[in-house]
């Protein structure tokens, strides 16, 4: 199944993803493959998020809906389904990192590119000073752990509530509070680090 750009989100669950869902719980591949169609790009928004790699983000979106396709009898009729693939989506990011036993090369750029207003760039100094800002950041944002990219790519990618990432990564609401504080925290004095060290 093909995977398209990580910029679009996926439409509102709502009754016709719970009517889709019950029929995929009874082996229907149709109804499971209008799912993928409605929400394979906010899954793919979470692993590009998370690798920053356009085929891993394929790989990881695919292997995401497997997983799914296999686990749908078990999944709790009624229930949103954009957390739990998202759940799916995260722990198959983290078995990656796990095999290959090292994070592969990771960005921030789309937590970047979503926070600008596209216009056009008249001062080069400007332009040059941002791009050197942005890119420390991306070195920053690769340096965290998994757990603390995916509470900021879920928070900032996806846009979700703390309910909703508690319920992606199955930890208490509590737990992504503080997650997302440490991980905020992190990442600004590694961004901090960076940016002293740039300065003559």
């Amino acid at each position: 199944m093909g995977m398209n750009s990580p910029d679009a989100r996926s439409p509102d669950a709502g009754p016709e993803d719970t009517a889709l869902v019950a029929a995929s719980q009874r082996g229907d591949q149709r109804a499971f493959s209008e799912l993928v169609r409605r929400h394979q790009r906010s899954v793919h928004r979470i692993a590009y998020g998370l690798t920053r790699n356009a085929a891993d983000a394929d790989d990881l979106a695919q292997e995401t809906f497997v997983r799914a396709w296999g686990a749908i009898a078990r999944f709790e009729l009624g229930q949103p389904l954009m957390p739990w693939l998202a759940r799916i989506c995260t722990n198959q990011a983290y078995s990656l990192f796990r095999h290959r036993k090292r994070r592969p090369e990771q960005s921030i750029e789309p937590m970047i590119e979503a926070g600008k207003q596209w216009g056009v760039d008249d001062d080069p100094a400007e332009h040059r000073a941002r791009s050197e800002h942005d890119e420390r950041l991306r070195a920053a944002f690769a340096e965290l752990s998994p757990e603390h990219q995916a509470v900021l790519a879920l928070r900032t990618l996806q846009d979700a509530s703390y309910e909703e990432i508690a319920t992606a990564l199955h930890i208490p609401i509590g737990t992504v509070m503080s997650r997302l504080s440490r991980a905020r925290a992190e990442l600004k004095r590694r961004l901090d680090a960076r940016a002293g060290g740039a300065r003559p």
